[in-house]
This record gives C-alpha cells, structure tokens and sequence, in this order.
C-alpha cells in the first residue's frame, strides 16, 4: 500500500508506517543478482540498474563469503526454505547484519530458476522488537499460557512468547524472529492465511481465524487465531500482535462427536431393521397360535395340543414386547421418541386400562381395582397412549411379583394442584432399600432369581422413567420389604416442555 506525499494514508485505508524495511533480491543459480529492490540498494548505496548482474560474492563481506556460499550450495542442493543470519557490505566498505529469509523462484512451468533472498537489517528489527515491547505487558505476553507472536505488516515474526517457542518446537526467539509467519503455517492453510493476510493490509479489519499450524518437527495442529493491530504514536499501522489457542482437543471433541453421531446412526438404522425384522415372523406366528387356541376355530385340539399352542403364543408375545422394549430405550437414549400432545380425560383412561386387564387379572388370580379420586373429571394435556403404556408396564410388572389368588393390585390417579399423581400399589414381596434408588437404571433388575422366572430385559422401568421425564414429570418408588411397593409419577395437567411432533 503506497501513502501519500504528507505521510498519510490515502482515504479509506488504515495510516501505515514500514519501521523494518525489507530488502529483497533475486540470485540466479551462478549467484549473480538478477533483481532487487530500492531499499536493498539504497541500503547498499547502489542504484538497483548498478546491482543488477552483480555477484552477491561483492556484496558479503570477505570474512563471511565462505559462510553465504555454503549456504547457497545447500539451498541450490536441497531448494528448501530457511531463515538465517547473514552479512552484507555496502559500497562503502559498511558491514550490516541481517536477518535472511531464502526461498525458492519458480517459473510458469515449475521449475526453479532462481533464489529469493528478503533481508532485514538487524538492527532495525531490534529497534522495532523494542518499540512493540514498549505498547505490550511484558508480563502478559511472554508467561501467557496461549501462544503469542507479533509480526510487522508484512507478515514478518518480530517477537513471541516462550509458550509460542515451546509448542512449535524451538529453543530461542533467534531461530522464529525474522522469519515468515506463513513459515509456521500447515501447507493446507497457507493460501488461506494469504487471503486473510492480504485483505488486512487493505483495510486493516482484525478478524478471528481457524488455521492449522506446523512446528519445526513438520507435524501439524488446529489453531484460533485472534488479532490486535499495533499503531506507532502517529497512528500508523505498524503491526499486530496475534493470540493463538491450539485447538487440538477441541477438534478431537468435535471428530468424536461426529464419529458418534455416525454411529448412533448406524445403530439406529441397525436397531430398526432388526426389529422389524424379528417382528415380521412374530405377526402370524401370534395370529395363527390365537387361531389355534380359540375352540373349534381351526379343529378340536387335546389337552397336550392346546398347552403347546398356549406356551407358543405366550413366548412369542413376551419376545414381541421385548423387542418394542428394545426399540423404546434407543429412541429415549437419542431423544429421538415421538409424543403426540393433546387433551386427554384421565377417569377415560383409568376405565380402558381397567377393562384391559381383566382376562390377565382372571388367569393369574390377582385382584386389579382401578381408582379415579375425585367426583369432577380429571383432564390434562399429555400423550394418552405414552401415559397408558407407563401404567401398563408397572402393572405387569406387580402381577409378576404379588402371590398368586391373593394378590392385589390398586391403580390410582389423583389431582393435586397443577399435577396429577398416578401411582400403582401392590402387596407383593416388596423392594429393599438398598436397590430401590437402582430401579430405574438401564438393564437393572432387584432380583435375578425373578428375572429368570418371569422374563424381562430390565428396561421396562427406565422406559417408564425416559417416557414421564419427556413428558414433564418425575417418577419414584416406595417399599417395604415383605410388604408391596407403590410405583408412582407425577405429570403436569399442562404441557411444560417442548417435544417433538408426531412425525
């Protein structure tokens, strides 16, 4: 960017003032100079037309000639990138130490042609090292736990903290101070930090960057890059300092993330084939065993003929529901249920629920009472079906615990307040204390020895608690040991979370 003849910075632009000035130069592979620029020249008191076809051999000092030509046969050798120290000599005789950064040239048809030599005069950068070191809290930047490097307008690395040393690898400012940041920069993000580069020397916005980083070792890592631009006491830009967050386990984080939400997917997908897939063969293997049991449906059958039919269909209608079991918990586990919001009359679902485990009631010998409290129909707002299958699974699961004749079962649902409570009381064998606070873990049972005997995959009461918590409610138990136990939750009359729409 050029200013104007005042030293102001034409309109529209940020006010610039170069403090460190580059020289540059162009040696061809014999180390004749095929181009430089004004201030390598003026620096050497030569016009540019005088340098050009100069030996570089005439601008190194006698005593370093044999330092310069060695690295230059390495370069031409290796064509690798460096920064380094080296000496130059005006016309004068003058001795001037620089900071050298030598790239390679490359021509359109990518072959290399030539060495770029950018110089800096040592003793400017450290006048400008001391400057910035003026306009920053020495303590702040050099024990800072983040990275921390300052660079001048052209994307030269002026100074660093010793975190920035540390995480890149290098054991002084001596091998980074000098050298070009896109030097400390993964090649995948190079022309990325170029673009960005380029347009704050244009307008001189600081803006937030994702790149990723290279140490000196060649491995890379994620990097946050927030900029401050530095001003000298004109108001010129002159620089800026640049904070870096390695990002490396936040990147991991959000890599696993993604894996896992690949895998959830898979399981998902997985789970649902499956299920269905077993439930297929279930439908006419339930339908045919029901035809079968039903007298003179399909042909009189004996007394050995109907007990078999009647273990086929109870197995195949407890692996049904299994499976359904199976199904549920994957969906609460990725939120995934769906729930259909609307009113519902409490006293109409105590009724079907009650009508719906009479056969079970009569085939187990267990009484089954259900009790609406209150003369005034109970109405909320909830999923009528989820609520149902909360209360039927608790009730079979007190039919498989209370003593067979003599067994009582009560399903109450009460108002109180804002809530109504739903509980399901039994006179079975009862919970300790111990296990009760486990009960609705995934896959815990209280008691193996029952769990063998009456089937079951242990995820009934987590279904229950996953279906209340989504519908707003919280769900526990009270037992004594030897006495029964009383499963109840409790569900807002008015809906309180948000849930997804039936799809």
């Amino acid at each position: 960017m050029e200013s104007g003849t005042d030293g102001q910075a034409r309109a529209g632009t940020p006010k610039l003032k170069k403090m460190v000035h580059e020289m540059r130069r162009l040696i061809n592979m014999d180390g004749i100079i095929l181009d430089c620029n004004e201030a390598y020249a003026e620096k050497l008191g030569y016009t540019t037309d005088e340098v050009i076809g100069m030996s570089m051999d005439e601008h190194t000092p006698a005593e370093h000639r044999a330092d310069m030509r060695k690295e230059f046969d390495e370069w031409k050798e290796t064509k690798k990138s460096k920064t380094l120290k080296t000496w130059i000599m005006s016309r004068d005789g003058k001795e001037i130490e620089t900071i050298s950064s030598i790239s390679s040239s490359i021509n359109s048809s990518g072959r290399v042609t030539a060495m770029l030599d950018v110089m800096m005069d040592f003793v400017e950068l450290k006048t400008f090292q001391k400057f910035v070191m003026i306009r920053k809290f020495e303590s702040l930047y050099e024990n800072s736990p983040d990275l921390y490097r300052t660079v001048n307008y052209n994307g030269t690395i002026v100074d660093c903290n010793k975190t920035y040393l540390k995480d890149l690898g290098y054991d002084s400012k001596d091998e980074v101070i000098g050298s070009n940041l896109l030097e400390h920069t993964a090649d995948r993000s190079v022309d990325t930090l170029r673009i960005h580069m380029a347009t704050w020397r244009k307008t001189g916005r600081e803006k937030d960057s994702e790149i990723w980083m290279k140490r000196k070792d060649g491995t890379e890592f994620p990097a946050l890059l927030t900029p401050t631009n530095i001003y000298d006491d004109e108001g010129f830009m002159i620089g800026r300092n640049v904070v870096i967050k390695d990002t490396s386990r936040l990147y991991e984080t959000e890599k696993m993330l993604s894996e896992k939400e690949k895998i959830d997917k898979m399981k998902e997908e997985f789970l649902s084939m499956i299920t269905h897939e077993l439930k297929s063969p279930l439908t006419p293997i339930i339908g045919f065993a029901q035809a079968l049991a039903r007298p003179k449906l399909l042909g009189e059958m004996n007394e050995k003929q109907m007990e078999a039919v009647t273990t086929i269909l109870s197995n195949a209608t407890t692996l049904k529901k299994l499976i359904g079991d199976l199904l549920d918990a994957h969906k609460l586990e990725l939120g995934k249920m769906k729930f259909a919001l609307k009113e519902m009359s409490v006293n109409g679902l105590m009724d079907v629920i009650e009508k719906s485990f009479q056969l079970t009631a009569q085939e187990k010998g267990v009484a089954i009472q259900c009790v609406t409290v209150g003369e005034e129909e109970i109405r909320m707002v909830s999923d009528n079906d989820r609520v149902k299958q909360v209360i039927t699974n608790l009730t079979y699961n007190a039919i498989d615990f209370v003593p067979k004749d003599t067994g009582r079962i009560t399903i109450t649902a009460e108002r109180k307040d804002s809530d109504v409570v739903f509980s399901v009381k039994d006179n079975g064998i009862g919970i300790p204390p111990e296990k009760q606070k486990q009960l609705f873990a995934k896959f815990y049972q209280a008691d193996t020895s029952h769990s063998r005997k009456h089937g079951g995959t242990g995820l009934g009461l987590s279904i229950c608690k996953g279906i209340v918590e989504s519908l707003g409610g919280t769900i526990d138990v009270e037992s004594t040991e030897g006495e029964g136990s009383n499963f109840y939750f409790v569900l807002p009359m008015e809906k309180r979370v948000e849930l997804d729409p039936v799809s």
